[in-house]
């Protein structure tokens, strides 16, 4: 994703409340009814440090009549007091402040929607002094959707100390106005709903809303469809998108791996261009694409979970690495066998369950997209009719597709080893024709 313009700290206001230390604002946006919950990330160097101020401002609502709400960090999933987590769920959308104590830094926010296996998780925008848009400038909300049952909506956030007032542009996918809002009061940190931004488009997908403010702002999209699986959030970008050009990465027809003993794993470089020099950040790619095929057979031993492949970079919060993806088979447990996409959140572990039984041998097409530009993960499996039995539409948290320094992306393919006493090659299976294409 596009990074947003950058907004004056000065012009950030604090609420009613005595100011802690780091200040930052959560858009959540309206996704339909059914389970949600909301969870931030914080790292921090003094164990004793566990307080944030918390201040849920519902829509339609200005920040400094809302009350803020004193609560503390936990340790999650991964037991780590160095990185505890803060659930911040609100009953109704909104925008939330967060003012956490004296070292704690707040790292991501992910809106988990659903209860597992039929779920999904997208990562909800930080907002500080560097990622805001500035007054008059425009935020591009992308792809906006409408189908025979529900339609994109679109959320306006102000982060001024005063009320703001809005226009909307609805852009067709190429760029020709469908329609227009003018006149739009948000209240002072505060934010407001429009449900019927789409009211004059075709079902269809592709429509962008131009958004500009007179007050330091944010934008989001949403879907909000009964079924969680379905449910979408649209980000801005400070552009409109173009159609980029495509270049083929990977090319490798023909078995690649056969997951037997001593020869379980392989690693596949994904050759994203340098920076000159080899230091700093590459170009940054706005989607690969990744396609392979696979053999399956079952296992002739004890097996929890089958690591399949999963995509990845050194350096970064993930055990030293940052992870895109990874990819799971967790066989029947007494809850049903499930298929497991991990979202690469740290410490949050935010995954994606679906039920899928891929017991006998079967002959299987991976599909994988990762977008940067509308921060979405596509991930597709199909059998040897062409139906897909597993289909995925997620959020991207790691979004920077690019190389750092001299490390590119790895594709990895099954597991050195067993780790953990749970998570083991997925032995017997033959992967083929692998083929990788970037954008950028």
């Amino acid at each position: 994703m596009q990074r947003p313009f950058v907004f004056l700290s000065s012009c950030l206001a604090l609420l009613a409340a005595p100011a802690l230390a780091e200040v930052r604002y959560v858009p959540v946006p309206f996704v339909g009814a059914g389970s949600i919950r909301i969870v931030t990330e914080y790292g921090r160097t003094d164990l004793t440090v566990k307080k944030v101020n918390v201040t849920r401002i519902p829509e339609g609502a200005a920040g400094a009549t809302v009350t803020p709400s004193r609560q503390q960090v936990y340790i999650g999933p991964s037991t780590s007091t160095k990185f505890p987590l803060l659930d911040i769920t609100p009953q109704v959308p909104g925008l939330i402040v967060l003012d956490a104590e004296n070292g704690l830094t707040s790292n991501e926010v992910s809106m988990e929607l659903g209860k597992a296996p039929s779920n999904s998780g997208w990562e909800l925008p930080l907002l500080g002094p560097s990622n805001l848009f500035l007054s008059g400038t425009t935020a591009y909300v992308q792809n906006l959707t409408k189908t025979a049952d529900f339609a994109s909506n679109l959320s306006l956030y102000n982060l001024g100390t005063v009320t703001a007032t809005c226009s909307v542009k609805v852009l067709r996918p190429k760029g020709s106005q469908l329609d227009s809002r003018s006149g739009l009061r948000v209240p002072a940190i505060g934010a407001l709903r429009i449900d019927d931004v789409l009211r004059l488009s075709a079902v269809g997908g592709g429509i962008v809303a131009a958004v500009t403010c007179d007050q330091p702002f944010y934008a989001l999209g949403a879907l909000p469809d009964t079924n969680r699986t379905r449910s979408r959030i649209y980000y801005p970008a400070n552009a409109l998108p173009t159609a980029g050009t495509t270049t083929t990465l990977v090319d490798m027809p023909g078995l690649f791996l056969h997951v037997v003993e001593g020869n379980s794993f392989e690693r596949v470089p994904i050759p994203l261009q340098l920076a000159p020099g080899g230091t700093g950040n590459g170009p940054r790619y706005r989607s690969l694409t990744i396609d392979f095929d696979a053999k399956t057979a079952d296992p002739t031993g004890f097996t929890v979970i089958r690591n399949i492949t999963g995509l990845l970079r050194n350096g970064g919060r993930r055990f030293g690495k940052t992870l895109f993806f990874g990819n799971f088979d967790r066989l029947d447990a007494g809850g049903g066998p499930k298929m497991i996409v991990d979202l690469g959140t740290p410490y949050i572990e935010t995954t994606i369950k679906r039920f899928l039984d891929l017991s006998g041998p079967r002959a299987l097409h991976f599909h994988i997209e990762l977008n940067a530009d509308q921060k979405l993960i596509t991930y597709q499996i199909f059998n040897s009719n062409n139906a897909a039995i597993f289909n995925v539409s997620s959020g991207l948290f790691n979004d920077d597709l690019n190389a750092v320094g001299a490390e590119v992306p790895m594709l990895e393919f099954g597991l050195p080893g067993v780790a953990d006493q749970a998570y083991f090659p997925p032995f017997g299976w033959r992967f083929s024709s692998l083929k990788v294409v970037g954008k950028r």
